[in-house]
């Protein structure tokens, strides 16, 4: 029997990527163990974001980072997958001699038949299903062995919504969701393996539907919380036009879900939301916030928000910096806007001076970070709830966990506490998590 090959994935974009890239190692494990790096692999990945341009230009880099390996090892296979596969197909082969299989959002199943067809036919390889038709569920494999404490868990792919910025609709297609049934034996098996929170995902959770019986993600929640072993249970992500009072109190009420909910606001400006096609204003995304603060005071939100969208203005930008002030974010993922192929807003003309709206990216997160360092700052001298989830990968004798509204704590503790609820008093911040210190 011939010893396996090495494989290595890297990475890019969204917890969608990162699901994706746990199936690929998947459908590969039967003749691929996990390499540490590229240098000793024998197929290299690339798992691509298109969200935004810049992630485009570093797929292309790595491409050509790669490129000497190949030219010492001619038997390395080179594949590019996700959305920047999806989207572009057979220009990244022409665009890049190194790659040999492309292979699209849809065809992950597709993976190990196509690397064994380009080893055996010699032929490069481009594979990209346009429609999803229905999610790889109870055929698609899992990973053997641990799991780990935390896992990610698809409920459903694609979007409906088309804002106007966004291309997961082009390269992840329609809504489709799983059924129930598929999904908790998926979460059965993670919870054998280990894990004791998981986060469900998809483009917008609050639109999951079980495709036969029609119910709901509310529906969904309460099954998951009957699971035996779950301790933890998040989701991500919320559209705000979606989040209905129901969810709100289901998050309120299940005592597994945690206190930590990411809902996007994008702009805080109405004039820049409708432009943006998010179907809700500034107003009607505080009653969801209200609502939540007012059902769990310790409620925590983060975000995304784009800045600079074509005619948003610095009075429209206020509004935004606004929204931080009020809604206080726990964090903030903010990027400036990037018109993307085939989105509506590519097509916009922007009449505000490119260099005025420059400044406003840093300017927010400046805001950002000092709403961020007062909210860490506040949590030192509590004492709370942290689950273990290893090492801090920075500094081996520390272990790493976090708080139910989303916290990363370090603390020093025995390796036998991992995968454990633990009691840990806060002495001291850093800018992204904080430090304490185990409470017997």
């Amino acid at each position: 029997m011939n010893d396996p090959g090495k494989l290595y994935v890297k990475t890019f974009g969204c917890q969608m990527n990162v699901y994706d890239t746990e199936k690929i190692y998947a459908f590969l494990q039967d003749s691929y163990v996990p390499a540490a790096s590229e240098e000793e692999a024998d197929v290299i990945i690339l798992n691509t974001c298109s969200i935004r341009e810049k992630a485009e230009h570093k797929v292309y880099s790595l491409l050509g980072r790669i490129k000497p390996l190949k030219d010492r090892k001619p038997d390395l296979l080179i594949g590019v997958g996700g959305c920047v596969a999806q989207q572009e197909g057979e220009r990244i082969l022409k665009r890049s001699p190194v790659v040999d299989v492309v292979f699209g959002t849809h065809n992950l199943d597709e993976l190990p038949a196509l690397l064994e067809e380009r080893r055996r036919d010699g032929k490069r390889i481009c594979r990209v299903r346009e429609d999803a038709g229905t999610v790889p569920t109870s055929d698609a494999p899992r990973v053997k062995g641990s799991m780990g404490v935390t896992s990610l868990l698809t409920i459903m792919k694609g979007c409906d919504n088309h804002c106007a910025y966004c291309v997961v609709p082009l390269v992840r297609g329609r809504e489709v969701s799983r059924r129930t049934a598929e999904i908790l034996d998926e979460a059965v098996f993670l919870i054998e393996q280990g894990v004791r929170e998981i986060t469900l995902l998809g483009q917008n959770v609050n639109s999951y539907h079980d495709p036969d019986t029609g119910a709901g993600f509310v529906s969904l929640l309460e099954s998951m919380e009957l699971l035996p072993g779950l301790k933890r249970l998040r989701f991500v992500t919320s559209h705000p036009k979606d989040l209905s009072p129901e969810l709100a109190h289901a998050i309120a009420e299940l005592p597994s879900v945690c206190e930590h909910v990411h809902l996007p606001i994008q702009a805080g400006s109405d004039r820049v939301l409708s432009a943006m096609k998010r179907g809700y204003t500034s107003r009607q995304y505080m009653e969801k916030v209200e609502l939540l603060k007012n059902l769990i005071p310790e409620m925590e939100f983060t975000t995304d928000i784009i800045v600079g969208f074509p005619g948003e203005d610095r009075e429209d930008f206020e509004r935004t910096m606004d929204m931080l002030r009020v809604v206080k974010y726990q964090n903030a993922f903010s990027f400036r806007f990037s018109p993307r192929p085939g989105t509506a807003a590519a097509a916009l003309e922007d009449p505000v001076d490119a260099d005025e709206k420059r400044s406003w990216l840093p300017e927010l997160q400046d805001l950002q970070n000092g709403i961020t360092a007062n909210k860490h700052m506040s949590m030192v001298g509590n004492k709370i709830e942290v689950l273990v989830g290893g090492f801090d990968k920075k500094e081996r004798g520390l272990l790493e966990g976090r708080t139910r509204t989303n916290y990363i704590v370090h603390f020093p503790g025995d390796p036998e506490l991992i995968g454990q609820l633990v009691q840990v008093k806060i002495n001291n911040s850093r800018t992204i998590h904080l430090i304490g210190e185990l409470v017997n």
